[in-house]
């Protein structure tokens, strides 16, 4: 198996370090550990990890089981789930969220490697069925067709205010509703090459014609605080008409 970037969601620093060791020896990348769901979705604004090794039992407001349900919303990458709670309760619980694997503690180092491989066999596997190629927009004249769930859904071009990467997905605001795709800003950007929008930002792509005002490294957007780059400030700033 390829080396992966895994992202380890463990609320117990000896656990957390003993996982980590195990998967360092297999050859995979640690990019980080999380003791709660909410540090774990702070990283996945940062980091895009192949795999989560996600615990049911965290710390703070969100469990692993909250935390996988917004994962499988928001992202598109795979999850095991890992726990020293083996009732029906719990495994019935964890088993709704359609994880790609799920260890019992105490683990080894061949059930680590077992559980990743099955994991991203059935993730793969799941991808297929999918469809592997990212559902970028479609563009037709000054509309911009998005497809939810079955359906191609229409909205004005000039209605969007911000597209906002998220992982492997993509949020397009507009004046009246938001909506997540599975696809990359980059995509996004090619579909949509008009000279009111602007990518000011590695994770935000916005409608000129929507900013409220302008700060040294932000900029607002219907209350939405937007940051920008220092290497796309300049352009930014030539983009608009100033007095």
């Amino acid at each position: 198996m390829d080396p992966l970037k895994i992202l380890v969601v463990e609320d117990e620093p000896m656990i957390a370090e003993s996982l980590s060791e195990m998967l360092e020896l297999l050859g995979h990348e640690v990019l980080a550990v999380a003791e709660s769901g909410e540090e774990a979705v702070m990283q996945l604004l940062e980091k895009e990890p192949d795999l989560l090794l996600l615990d049911i039992q965290l710390k703070g407001k969100m469990d692993g089981v909250e935390l996988a349900s917004l994962i499988k919303q928001k992202y598109n990458i795979p999850f095991v789930f890992t726990t020293a709670f083996a009732d029906e309760a719990t495994i019935s619980r964890a088993k709704a969220e359609g994880p790609f694997g799920y260890i019992v503690k105490p683990y080894g180092v061949k059930d680590i490697m077992a559980a990743i491989e099955v994991a991203m066999s059935n993730y793969r596997l799941f991808q297929e069925m999918q469809g592997s190629e990212p559902l970028a927009p479609m563009l037709l004249n000054e509309h911009l067709y998005i497809k939810v769930e079955q359906r191609l859904v229409k909205i004005q071009q000039s209605d969007i205010l911000y597209a906002e990467a998220k992982g492997d997905y993509v949020l397009i605001k507009t004046l009246n509703d938001s909506f997540i795709i599975y696809s990359t800003l980059k995509k996004v950007v090619d579909k949509i090459s008009a000279p009111n929008f602007l990518q000011v930002h590695r994770s935000y792509f916005i409608n000129l014609d929507h900013i409220d005002d302008i700060e040294e490294t932000t900029i607002s957007i219907s209350g939405k605080l937007i940051p920008v780059s220092r290497a796309n400030r300049t352009e930014l700033l030539s983009r608009i008409r100033t007095l």
